[in-house]
Protein backbone atom coordinates (compact mmCIF):
# COMPACT_ATOMS: atom_id res chain seq x y z
CA UNK A 1 0.00 0.00 0.00
CA UNK A 2 0.98 3.58 -0.41
CA UNK A 3 2.85 5.40 2.74
CA UNK A 4 0.35 8.39 1.61
CA UNK A 5 -2.81 8.79 -0.49
CA UNK A 6 -2.28 10.35 -4.29
CA UNK A 7 -4.18 12.51 -6.17
CA UNK A 8 -4.37 11.79 -10.11
CA UNK A 9 -5.07 14.30 -11.96
CA UNK A 10 -5.88 14.42 -15.78
CA UNK A 11 -3.21 14.76 -18.17
CA UNK A 12 0.12 13.42 -19.19
CA UNK A 13 2.65 15.70 -16.89
CA UNK A 14 3.88 14.94 -12.95
CA UNK A 15 2.92 17.74 -11.08
CA UNK A 16 4.70 17.38 -7.99
CA UNK A 17 4.39 16.02 -4.71
CA UNK A 18 1.72 13.85 -4.29
CA UNK A 19 0.09 14.25 -7.39
CA UNK A 20 0.96 12.73 -10.26
CA UNK A 21 -0.19 12.72 -14.03
CA UNK A 22 -2.35 9.72 -15.29
CA UNK A 23 -4.37 9.19 -18.78
CA UNK A 24 -7.52 7.53 -19.48
CA UNK A 25 -7.70 5.60 -22.20
CA UNK A 26 -9.49 2.33 -23.95
CA UNK A 27 -7.28 1.17 -26.95
CA UNK A 28 -3.77 1.43 -27.87
CA UNK A 29 -3.79 3.13 -30.95
CA UNK A 30 -6.18 6.24 -31.73
CA UNK A 31 -7.34 9.23 -29.83
CA UNK A 32 -6.65 8.23 -26.62
CA UNK A 33 -2.81 7.76 -27.83
CA UNK A 34 -1.47 6.31 -24.77
CA UNK A 35 2.42 5.62 -26.17
CA UNK A 36 1.93 9.66 -26.73
CA UNK A 37 0.81 9.72 -23.37
CA UNK A 38 3.45 7.87 -21.79
CA UNK A 39 6.60 9.76 -23.89
CA UNK A 40 4.88 13.06 -22.41
CA UNK A 41 5.45 11.93 -18.89
CA UNK A 42 1.98 9.95 -17.89
CA UNK A 43 3.13 7.52 -14.92
CA UNK A 44 -0.31 5.25 -14.75
CA UNK A 45 -2.79 4.12 -17.98
CA UNK A 46 -5.90 4.14 -16.53
CA UNK A 47 -7.84 1.87 -19.10
CA UNK A 48 -11.45 2.06 -18.82
CA UNK A 49 -12.01 -1.26 -20.39
CA UNK A 50 -10.16 -3.03 -17.69
CA UNK A 51 -6.93 -4.04 -20.14
CA UNK A 52 -9.16 -7.12 -22.12
CA UNK A 53 -7.38 -5.59 -25.14
CA UNK A 54 -4.01 -7.80 -25.10
CA UNK A 55 -2.31 -4.79 -26.85
CA UNK A 56 -2.85 -2.60 -24.13
CA UNK A 57 -1.28 -4.87 -21.73
CA UNK A 58 1.53 -5.68 -24.27
CA UNK A 59 2.06 -2.02 -24.00
CA UNK A 60 2.00 -1.44 -19.95
CA UNK A 61 4.50 -4.97 -19.97
CA UNK A 62 6.77 -2.87 -22.20
CA UNK A 63 6.94 0.34 -20.61
CA UNK A 64 6.09 -0.54 -16.95
CA UNK A 65 3.94 2.15 -16.01
CA UNK A 66 1.44 2.17 -13.71
CA UNK A 67 -1.61 -0.21 -14.55
CA UNK A 68 -5.28 1.28 -13.29
CA UNK A 69 -7.79 -1.49 -13.88
CA UNK A 70 -11.15 -0.36 -14.49
CA UNK A 71 -14.12 -2.07 -14.05
CA UNK A 72 -17.35 -1.29 -16.59
CA UNK A 73 -20.39 -3.38 -17.25
CA UNK A 74 -20.64 -3.40 -21.12
CA UNK A 75 -18.76 -0.70 -23.71
CA UNK A 76 -19.63 2.76 -23.49
CA UNK A 77 -22.58 2.76 -25.91
CA UNK A 78 -24.16 -0.06 -23.38
CA UNK A 79 -22.92 0.66 -20.40
CA UNK A 80 -25.99 2.28 -18.46
CA UNK A 81 -28.43 0.05 -20.94
CA UNK A 82 -30.24 -1.51 -17.61
CA UNK A 83 -27.25 -2.32 -15.74
CA UNK A 84 -27.82 -5.60 -13.61
CA UNK A 85 -25.44 -7.50 -10.94
CA UNK A 86 -26.05 -10.62 -8.48
CA UNK A 87 -24.04 -8.67 -5.75
CA UNK A 88 -22.12 -5.95 -7.03
CA UNK A 89 -19.48 -5.52 -4.38
CA UNK A 90 -18.59 -9.29 -5.00
CA UNK A 91 -18.96 -8.98 -8.75
CA UNK A 92 -16.25 -6.77 -9.14
CA UNK A 93 -13.98 -8.51 -6.66
CA UNK A 94 -13.91 -11.26 -8.92
CA UNK A 95 -13.41 -9.14 -11.80
CA UNK A 96 -10.28 -7.49 -9.96
CA UNK A 97 -8.91 -11.40 -9.31
CA UNK A 98 -9.15 -12.38 -12.90
CA UNK A 99 -7.89 -9.06 -14.13
CA UNK A 100 -4.89 -9.22 -11.65
CA UNK A 101 -3.72 -13.12 -12.16
CA UNK A 102 -4.49 -12.65 -15.87
CA UNK A 103 -2.18 -9.13 -16.27
CA UNK A 104 0.57 -10.64 -13.73
CA UNK A 105 0.86 -13.97 -15.51
CA UNK A 106 1.49 -11.48 -18.70
CA UNK A 107 4.62 -10.41 -16.94
CA UNK A 108 3.28 -6.99 -15.19
CA UNK A 109 4.71 -6.69 -11.48
CA UNK A 110 1.61 -6.81 -9.15
CA UNK A 111 3.05 -3.56 -8.08
CA UNK A 112 2.20 -1.84 -10.69
CA UNK A 113 -1.42 -2.54 -10.57
CA UNK A 114 -4.55 -0.60 -8.82
CA UNK A 115 -7.78 -1.15 -9.16
CA UNK A 116 -10.79 1.32 -10.45
CA UNK A 117 -14.31 0.14 -9.47
CA UNK A 118 -15.51 2.16 -12.35
CA UNK A 119 -18.09 4.50 -10.39
CA UNK A 120 -20.72 5.52 -13.33
CA UNK A 121 -19.31 3.07 -15.45
CA UNK A 122 -22.16 0.67 -16.16
CA UNK A 123 -23.44 0.79 -12.96
CA UNK A 124 -27.24 2.73 -11.73
CA UNK A 125 -26.95 5.04 -8.86
CA UNK A 126 -27.59 2.25 -6.31
CA UNK A 127 -24.65 0.54 -7.58
CA UNK A 128 -22.57 3.81 -7.16
CA UNK A 129 -23.24 4.15 -3.19
CA UNK A 130 -23.26 0.46 -2.67
CA UNK A 131 -19.71 0.82 -3.95
CA UNK A 132 -19.10 4.13 -2.19
CA UNK A 133 -20.12 2.62 0.61
CA UNK A 134 -17.98 -0.65 1.05
CA UNK A 135 -15.07 0.54 -0.66
CA UNK A 136 -12.93 -1.39 1.62
CA UNK A 137 -13.85 -4.34 0.59
CA UNK A 138 -12.66 -3.80 -2.73
CA UNK A 139 -9.27 -4.33 -2.16
CA UNK A 140 -7.84 -7.13 -3.73
CA UNK A 141 -4.90 -9.45 -3.51
CA UNK A 142 -3.39 -6.25 -1.27
CA UNK A 143 -3.47 -3.80 -4.27
CA UNK A 144 -4.93 -0.30 -4.17
CA UNK A 145 -8.14 1.06 -5.15
CA UNK A 146 -8.08 3.84 -7.53
CA UNK A 147 -11.39 5.82 -6.91
CA UNK A 148 -12.69 8.00 -9.58
CA UNK A 149 -15.78 10.20 -8.76
CA UNK A 150 -15.13 14.07 -9.19
CA UNK A 151 -17.73 15.76 -10.99
CA UNK A 152 -19.57 12.38 -12.23
CA UNK A 153 -23.23 12.54 -12.88
CA UNK A 154 -24.71 10.92 -9.99
CA UNK A 155 -23.84 13.42 -7.75
CA UNK A 156 -25.89 15.97 -10.04
CA UNK A 157 -28.22 13.77 -9.98
CA UNK A 158 -28.40 13.41 -6.42
CA UNK A 159 -28.11 16.95 -5.80
CA UNK A 160 -30.47 17.85 -8.40
CA UNK A 161 -28.53 20.07 -9.91
CA UNK A 162 -27.29 20.17 -13.69
CA UNK A 163 -24.01 22.95 -12.86
CA UNK A 164 -21.07 21.11 -12.87
CA UNK A 165 -20.05 23.29 -10.93
CA UNK A 166 -22.29 22.21 -7.65
CA UNK A 167 -20.33 18.98 -7.87
CA UNK A 168 -16.92 19.89 -6.71
CA UNK A 169 -17.43 20.20 -3.21
CA UNK A 170 -19.12 17.17 -2.77
CA UNK A 171 -16.48 15.42 -4.50
CA UNK A 172 -14.20 16.69 -1.92
CA UNK A 173 -16.87 15.03 0.74
CA UNK A 174 -16.47 11.83 -0.93
CA UNK A 175 -12.35 12.18 -1.36
CA UNK A 176 -12.26 12.12 2.29
CA UNK A 177 -14.93 9.63 3.06
CA UNK A 178 -12.91 6.77 0.61
CA UNK A 179 -9.83 7.95 2.36
CA UNK A 180 -10.96 6.89 5.46
CA UNK A 181 -12.13 3.49 3.88
CA UNK A 182 -8.61 3.13 3.11
CA UNK A 183 -8.70 4.27 -0.95
CA UNK A 184 -5.26 6.17 -1.29
CA UNK A 185 -6.06 7.18 -4.90
CA UNK A 186 -8.20 9.84 -5.94
CA UNK A 187 -8.44 11.21 -9.71
CA UNK A 188 -9.66 14.67 -9.37
CA UNK A 189 -9.88 17.79 -11.51
CA UNK A 190 -10.24 20.65 -8.76
CA UNK A 191 -6.57 19.34 -6.98
CA UNK A 192 -6.08 21.75 -3.72
CA UNK A 193 -9.56 20.89 -2.54
CA UNK A 194 -9.17 17.60 -2.39
CA UNK A 195 -5.90 17.25 -1.34
CA UNK A 196 -6.45 19.65 1.49
CA UNK A 197 -9.45 16.79 2.50
CA UNK A 198 -7.00 14.34 2.11
CA UNK A 199 -4.43 15.67 4.78
CA UNK A 200 -7.04 16.56 7.08
CA UNK A 201 -8.54 12.78 6.54
CA UNK A 202 -5.18 11.34 7.10
CA UNK A 203 -4.24 13.53 9.83
CA UNK A 204 -7.76 12.39 12.17
CA UNK A 205 -7.00 8.89 11.47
Amino acid sequence: MLAAPLLLASGCASLGGNVKGSFACRAPEGTCAPTSAIDAGAKIINDVTGFRDPAMIELASETGVGVAVMHMQGTPRTMQSNPRYDDVIADIRSFFEERNATLTAAGIDSEAIVFDPGIGFGKTQQHNLTLLRHLDQLIVSGRPVLLGVSRKSFIGRILKSDDIADRNWPTVGITAHACALGVPLHRVHEVKPNLDALRMAEAMR
